[in-house]
């Protein structure tokens, strides 16, 4: 008896999480964007990759690089921040704002920053899971080419299949379902 071997069908797609993942991509870069629109009143930012990790520590860095030759040896930094009127309540909000927003920007060059690549398609994980949308897929072949020859209302349809079957009302047509295949809801 010959083993067959498994190879993953795609059998549906992610759009909610594709959608959430670009909103906080999108959300993130832009948040990310005000801040340093902030900072840059007070250092200039060659390399906006520098900022990704402790925002607040690389900018005091970089600040007192810059104006801390002005100043005694001994100069609190407070004194120094607020005398170049240095808003640290207002830092320290836009760097929880920016924090707050879920997404790791750990590969995204921020010079430049390009939403990374991810795969949001909904795969089988057994020869038992194909099995079942293959058959799916041939019933819904089927009533495919049934129709082209006469009317169906497939409402009766779905729940006389067992809700095997849904209807996918942007595309207007019968789809496999997915949660079912998988045995498993999808959030």
């Amino acid at each position: 008896m010959k083993d067959k071997k498994f190879t993953p069908i795609k059998i549906g797609y992610k759009y909610s999480e594709e959608k959430d993942f670009t909103r906080r991509f999108n959300d993130k870069i832009k948040t990310f964007d005000a801040l340093l629109t902030y900072l840059n009143k007070f250092i200039s930012i060659d390399d906006k990759n520098d900022f990704k990790e402790d925002i607040y520590e690389t900018f005091l860095n970089l600040f007192l690089e810059k104006e801390q030759a002005n100043f005694p040896p001994n100069a609190p930094i407070n004194s120094i921040l607020k005398f170049f009127e240095v808003n640290t309540n207002q830092l320290q909000t836009l760097i929880d704002e920016f924090n707050a927003i879920d997404f790791d920007l750990k590969s995204v060059n921020m010079n430049a920053p390009e939403e990374p690549k991810q795969d949001f398609n909904i795969y089988t994980q057994t020869q038992e899971q194909n099995e079942l949308f293959n058959a799916i897929d041939k019933v819904i072949s089927s009533l495919n080419t049934l129709e082209k020859k006469r009317p169906i209302y497939k409402a009766p349809l779905i729940q006389a299949l067992n809700f095997c079957v849904n209807y996918d009302f942007a595309k207007q047509r019968l789809e496999p379902n997915t949660s079912l295949i998988l045995n498993k809801r999808l959030p």
